[in-house]
């Protein structure tokens, strides 16, 4: 009887416990929803609501990236239950009712109406006089988007001025970052003045006596947010370093529909959703990669010596991102100041603020690290703010158009209207091949040629495609200059006495132009080897900011840490010369064009005092010297393609068709491809290069892009002890039979799309997508080890299907 007493009370006391979890409403950050549509997230455990509160966080933050300022928020490490939910999932699963039990959708603060300050025939913005920020509605449909987001009731105070404001800046006096905004400290001001045609908030932060204004214009389509370089002011010890523009425009709670579209590779979502993991960071990279020139923005470690080079990722094309959810949304183009800025997006959760949200910033001054004697690394900042005028155009996007494909059709508009890129399409589309010629290989004593593909065995490659019935060529020919591939760049000519020298180039020029194949040459005037005798480093090749010779070394791919060797980046001056000084060569021999290398995947700057420059210089000479080889009817074909090159190049090489795969981001889209597809031809990287051939091959078509192959004569055996570590499997005798099967087996797909727009691209079923074009061609893609039945078409294993065309 005793012991049934003990039971009893047990009992009790174990339902009495489920009683109360049940009950209680649980403290989570973005893995868990309440029903009813909202997050169920409080921003709030006090002090993690912003760097009023939480300046020993800010003052370390040395990067500059928002997501990483804000992860140093106390609100994060002082609320680890956020970051699993385990306790309330047991909860829920012990009782069932939990779901019940959870508050409706939580009550939001009211929309600042503001004032009316600009209208034209489609919007009307109205301007916030307190902090700056801006509303925009559409006068046809009554559609809202908002600069600052409606946050709970329940808000932190300062989350409220955080996310009301309408720029972040940062700023350095020496040593780290820190990062202000409007209405965070009592001597910020903020003045509105409106105009005709514009609106400027003016603000000032009196202590540090720093101050910048934004500018507000409307557009038949959006808005644009500008950052006249006459307001920005540092009277001071303090300097600006980035201002981050409308970090909050449009942000998403996690009920809502809809997804960010960053401009990562080719292009990649996240997708809203508030049962995710807590993140700590978001993401934040610079358009067109990081600049080469500073050692920090592609490193992990650096030291004297010694430097880790960071992971491998997917540089930023297209100076773009946006988000859409539930029926409307935006398109953001860097329309100035794209050649030093990031693109930031930060999923929810960051900083205790249940919101997706992303943002341009622009960088105003770079920051890297210097070594001096045993001291360490040393913080050291650009002296002069960086000279350029800043503008983010906002297109608003409603309805059917409001997804990441109509942001891609927008931005085709742009390519077509503001930047007259025109479409270029060839009348037969070609098979694609790079050829290497030859490199260099040192020895004990001097150094051995290695022979790859010499002009005449490129002539025989040409004669045994045609006799497989491919016609159509376009090749390119790498390592053709003397010393090969790693040789005396960027002098070029004349081409190497191992492949048949001068006389042998023109000899394959000839034929090539008797048989119909296009025949370009690949050249390097950007980043010449250690060895070459054809560069004065000390004069020629482009310095750090500790002012000495940058050396970029070539890294060991399985530790990450730099080799020996190393490659030089010349002047943007030097670059326009040796350019310059060889149109002619090219233009006597008679080839249809020129593979500039890193023309269209390489940006940086340069640090010596002589002859200092920006990353939109080298940007200018590229494009000047691209426009000079066409002006005398010369090709010209890039890596990469990045915008800046859209308009002034005939081909884009081994444009991207992936994105980097970060842990917040949930798939690649081809947002580069349904832009650009149909204004210049772009191919994939050389199929025979993957390690699964097929799926690579499934991915060019899902995106529209034409295979490649990298070929070579001789085995690739030969290749052994020599730079050139990235051809495993090129021999002719291996991919030429399968090439021209494929190529032959596409040929009328690819011809029948040649210079159309794509119009759509759709997930149909897992790991099953459907690409269509204009004239209704639509091309299903199945990466399952199965077949599939998807849109009324069944699907081999690793298969395509086409339908549809007129």
């Amino acid at each position: 009887m005793r012991i049934n007493k003990k039971l009893r009370g047990s009992l009790i006391i174990i339902l009495l416990l489920l009683t109360v979890a049940v009950s209680i409403r649980p403290l989570q950050g973005s893995a868990t929803e309440a029903p009813g549509g909202s997050s169920a997230v409080q921003p709030a455990a006090a002090g993690g609501s912003g760097e009023a509160e939480a300046p020993q966080a800010e003052a370390g933050a040395a990067a500059t990236a928002p997501e990483q300022a804000e992860a140093a928020s106390p609100a994060v490490a002082e609320a680890p239950e956020r970051a699993t939910g385990a306790e309330p999932a047991a909860a829920d699963a012990a009782s069932g009712t939990a779901a019940v039990t959870a508050a409706a959708a939580p009550e939001l603060l009211p929309v600042t109406p503001g004032t009316k300050a600009l209208e034209n025939s489609s919007f009307i913005l109205y301007v916030n006089e307190q902090t700056g920020n801006v509303r925009i509605t559409d006068k046809a449909t009554g559609a809202e988007w908002l600069g600052a987001p409606q946050l709970e009731k329940t808000a932190m105070p300062n989350n409220i001025k955080y996310t009301a404001a309408p720029v972040y800046a940062r700023y350095t006096q020496g040593a780290d970052i820190t990062q202000i905004y409007p209405l965070k400290d009592e001597d910020s001001s903020v003045k509105v003045t409106m105009e005709p045609d514009v609106v400027r908030a003016e603000f000032a932060f009196a202590s540090l006596q720093l101050s910048f204004a934004i500018e507000y214009r409307l557009t038949e389509n959006g808005f644009e947010a500008s950052i006249p370089r006459e307001y920005l002011k540092e009277t001071g010890n303090a300097k600006f370093t980035s201002l981050e523009v409308l970090p909050f425009f449009h942000a998403a709670r996690e009920d809502e529909q809809g997804a960010m579209m960053l401009p990562d590779g080719s292009g990649a979502l996240l997708e809203f959703r508030p049962d995710h993991p807590a993140y700590l960071k978001g993401y934040s990279e610079y358009i067109y990669g990081g600049d080469e020139t500073f050692i920090k923005q592609n490193h992990e470690i650096s030291d004297s010596y010694w430097q880790k080079a960071a992971p491998l990722k997917k540089n930023i094309a297209l100076p773009v991102f946006g988000m859409y959810h539930d029926g409307t949304g935006y398109l953001a183009i860097v329309t100035e100041g794209d050649t030093d800025a990031k693109i930031n997006g930060v999923p929810s959760g960051i900083r205790a603020i249940p919101l997706y949200r992303a943002s341009c910033e622009f960088t105003l001054r770079k920051d890297d690290v210097i070594f001096v004697g045993t001291s360490g690394q040393i913080p050291y900042y650009q002296g002069e703010m960086i000279d350029s005028a800043r503008t983010v155009r906002y297109v608003l996007l409603q309805g059917e158009n409001a997804d990441y494909v109509g942001m891609a059709k927008e931005y085709r508009e742009f390519l077509l209207a503001e930047k007259q890129v025109q479409a270029t399409a060839p009348a037969a589309v070609p098979l694609y091949l790079e050829v290497l010629g030859g490199v260099s290989r040192d020895e004990i004593i001097g150094s051995t040629f290695i022979e790859m593909t010499t002009f005449e065995q490129i002539r025989e490659i040409i004669d045994r495609y045609n006799a497989k019935g491919v016609t159509a060529l376009e090749i390119t020919v790498a390592g053709w200059s003397k010393d090969g591939l790693y040789g005396n760049q960027p002098d070029h000519f004349p081409a190497d006495k191992h492949l048949g020298g001068g006389k042998g180039l023109q000899e394959l020029q000839d034929y090539a132009a008797q048989k119909g194949v296009s025949l370009y040459l690949k050249a390097n005037y950007v980043k010449p080897y250690q060895d070459s005798k054809g560069v004065k480093a000390g004069k020629e090749a482009v310095r750090g900011i500790n002012r000495e010779v940058l050396k970029q070394y070539i890294y060991y791919l399985s530790t990450g840490w730099n080799t020996d060797n190393y490659f030089y980046l010349l002047k943007p001056e030097v670059i326009a010369k040796r350019t310059a000084a060889e149109l002619d060569s090219y233009r006597k021999l008679g080839v249809s064009g020129v593979q500039f290398e890193y023309f269209g995947s390489l940006l940086y700057s340069d640090e010596d005092n002589d002859s200092q420059s920006d990353r939109r210089k080298t940007q200018e000479t590229y494009t000047g010297a691209l426009e000079q080889y066409r002006t005398e009817n010369l090709g010209t074909a890039v890596d990469y393609g990045y915008a800046y090159t859209l308009g002034h190049v005939d081909r884009i090489d081994q444009v991207p068709l992936d994105y980097s795969g970060f842990v917040y981001t949930d798939r690649a889209i081809p947002f580069y491809q349904l832009a650009v597809h149909g204004l210049v031809p772009y191919t994939s990287a050389p199929v025979n290069l993957f390690d699964d051939s097929r799926k690579q091959l499934l991915r060019a078509l899902e995106y529209g892009a034409l295979p490649s192959y990298k070929l070579t004569y001789a085995p690739t055996s030969d290749l052994q002890r020599t730079l050139e570590n990235g051809l495993f499997t090129s021999s002719v005798e291996d991919w030429l039979e399968p090439s021209a099967q494929t190529y032959l087996e596409l040929k009328a797909l690819y011809d029948g799309v040649a210079g159309r727009q794509m119009t759509n691209h759709e997930e149909l079923a897992a790991q099953v997508f459907r690409t269509t074009y204009e004239g209704g061609v639509s091309v299903i893609t199945n990466y399952n080890d199965h077949p599939v039945n998807a849109a009324g078409q069944h699907v081999e294993a690793f298969g395509y299907a086409v339908t549809g065309g007129r």
